[in-house]
């Protein structure tokens, strides 16, 4: 990111994030320098990605997480404090957080740029790496300072005299120095104003400027940035985490190769010396007649026939030594045979390989798959397209009824104490008795019989006006309950099964629902009901039937299936 993205994404972002309490800190798998914050909002959670002489933005794709020793570091210095204001520093690309507990997050996106966090009197309590220059040096206990303006007296070029990188001054058609400076100025000043106009050129680069025809238009800069760089993630993550694979496979390749022309060199000299054999046969007289005239030699003898130099034994007759290059063609001939077997073995090794590679790059890249504001809670879709939503906890029953939940939409519950609080968003338009039954099932399934390993359970929907927060008189509602006013509809004896399935859906993903709903929408489909394996071993036989149908990049998903399971079960595959 250049300082124009920076500015951008600060002016249409701060709002955005300042006031977020720091839930957490990771870093992303594979990673040792990409940072992932968790940031609890009021409009919701975000996750903000940053990394160091490179980026800043929330992320919107999931992405595996994980932790290390700096990791944890950060968590002790920056959890469960708030973002009181951020700011860019100087006219560069550094960016300030400053957080509720007095401190300061620095953000250096400069080449070799670090992650610092102060206190509040700019001692460095935390860097990324320590580095030493010729007018700074950022070590932990050592007083934070911006690095120096460059004064070099070197003939410089546009973009340095501008200040500006050479992508915005092409966008621009800049080409001299004083009338870049105004174009530049405007900009800025456009920028600061808020007129953005995302741009996104493919694996090329991201602007907050209309550059080109190829320019693909998003709604926010964020988003453009989000998508830039998760591609770009994506594609790292496969080139690495089938790169050991591919070297295998490139040794593998050079051995079959090697195997190969031992195989030809076999036998092209095994049918050279069969011919010879048959050459003596073929010319016995005369081998006799030579053979006799050196029958006192105790050397061998060199004579050509037919092009061929053939060397004979005259202590022997044409026949035995006719036998000496059938026995010598023979043994040839096994050991090209034996090295066939050999390359029979090697070439199914590399086939394996090869569908490993493939399995790998497919894992690889369903695990960085855009995500949809709705799934963080439970949700499926209907057979006719509505959506359906349910809390993961009391925390979201809550949330749901008091921010989702609209007088036209449908609420639904399990009729048992311990079930999500489930809403089909109708958006005021007509539902069909099937999408209540699709909603049930998300509503059963996640309940506590689910758990209790029951077969069957009744739940009951009414219109969202028939919700409320609000207790009778004198009584007090807990976190996580509602009073239902009216007639509750009840559907009766819902069976417990879930199925799930995948989707493709701008990247494949995990799909449960009813039958008729999964069975719509996905192309791979298996009947969950209450059982006795746990989520780890659930998780487990659906991946390998999902491997026994060749579902690509079935392995990189087991703990989103982890996830999305209602408990112990027993997985049941149609036609099993």
């Amino acid at each position: 990111m250049n300082y124009f993205d920076l500015l951008a994404w600060h002016i249409e972002n701060s709002q955005n994030i300042e006031n977020c309490r720091i839930d957490n800190i990771y870093i992303t798998k594979g990673s040792n320098n990409i940072f992932l914050f968790h940031l609890h909002c009021k409009d919701g959670d975000r996750d903000l990605i940053i990394e160091p002489g490179r980026r800043i933005h929330f992320t919107k794709f999931t992405i595996d997480r994980d932790t290390n020793g700096q990791v944890s570091f950060l968590r002790t210095l920056l959890r469960e404090s708030f973002i009181r204001s951020t700011e860019i520093l100087g006219h560069e690309r550094i960016y300030s957080i400053k957080t509720s507990n007095e401190k300061n997050i620095i953000v250096e996106l400069l080449p070799r740029g670090v992650l610092i966090v102060t206190d509040d009197k700019n001692q460095i309590l935390f860097t990324t790496e320590r580095k030493e220059f010729k007018d700074r040096e950022i070590k932990q206990g050592s007083t934070y300072s911006l690095p120096p303006i460059s004064t070099s007296k070197r003939k410089a070029s546009l973009p340095s005299l501008l200040s500006a990188p050479q992508e915005i001054i092409d966008a621009l058609n800049i080409t001299d120095v004083e009338n870049g400076k105004i174009i530049i100025s405007e900009l800025e000043e456009k920028i600061k104003n808020g007129i953005i106009k995302p741009c996104l050129i493919e694996k090329t680069t991201v602007l907050p400027i209309k550059a080109s025809n190829n320019c693909i238009e998003f709604r926010s800069f964020n988003d453009a940035l989000d998508r830039y760089f998760t591609e770009l993630e994506k594609e790292q993550i496969v080139n690495e985490s089938s790169k050991k694979l591919n070297d295998e496979k490139g040794r593998l390749i050079s051995t079959i190769n090697e195997v190969n022309q031992k195989i030809s060199v076999y036998k092209e000299n095994a049918e050279r010396l069969r011919k010879i054999g048959k050459l003596i046969m073929g010319n016995y007289p005369l081998i006799e007649e030579i053979r006799n005239t050196n029958i006192n030699s105790k050397n061998t003898i060199i004579i050509k026939l037919d092009g061929e130099e053939i060397e004979l034994d005259p202590r022997l007759s044409p026949t035995k030594n006719a036998s000496i290059y059938f026995d010598r063609a023979k043994e040839l001939e096994a050991k090209a045979k034996k090295a066939e077997e050999i390359l029979i073995n090697l070439q199914n090794k590399l086939n394996t390989l090869e569908a490993s590679i493939k399995q790998k790059e497919e894992s690889s890249k369903i695990k960085i798959r855009e995500k949809e504001w709705y799934e963080k809670y439970r949700w499926t879709i209907t057979r006719n397209e509505f959506l359906v939503i349910a809390g993961r906890d009391v925390d979201q029953n809550e949330s749901l009824v008091k921010k989702m939940l609209d007088d036209k939409d449908i609420f639904l519950h399990a009729d048992i104490h311990g079930a999500p609080a489930t809403i089909i968003k109708t958006m005021g338009k007509e539902i069909g008795e099937c999408d209540l039954k699709d909603a049930a099932v998300i509503s059963a399934t996640y309940s506590k019989a689910w758990k209790e390993g029951l077969a069957s359970i009744d739940v009951f929907w009414v219109t969202g006006d028939q919700v409320s927060k609000s207790p009778p008189t004198g009584e007090y509602l807990p976190k996580g309950s509602f009073m239902i006013y009216g007639k509750k509809n009840f559907i009766k004896n819902l069976k417990l099964e879930l199925w799930i399935g995948l989707e493709d859906n701008n990247g494949v993903r995990l799909f449960v629902g009813s039958e008729e709903a999964v069975k719509k929408r996905c192309m791979f489909h298996v009947k969950l009901v209450p059982g006795e394996d746990d989520p780890e071993k659930t998780a487990s036989k659906i991946i390998k039937i999902m491997n026994r149908e060749n579902i690509p990049g079935a392995n990189g998903l087991k703990e989103e299936i982890i996830k999305i399971l209602p408990g112990r079960c027993k997985v049941i595959k149609e036609n099993a």
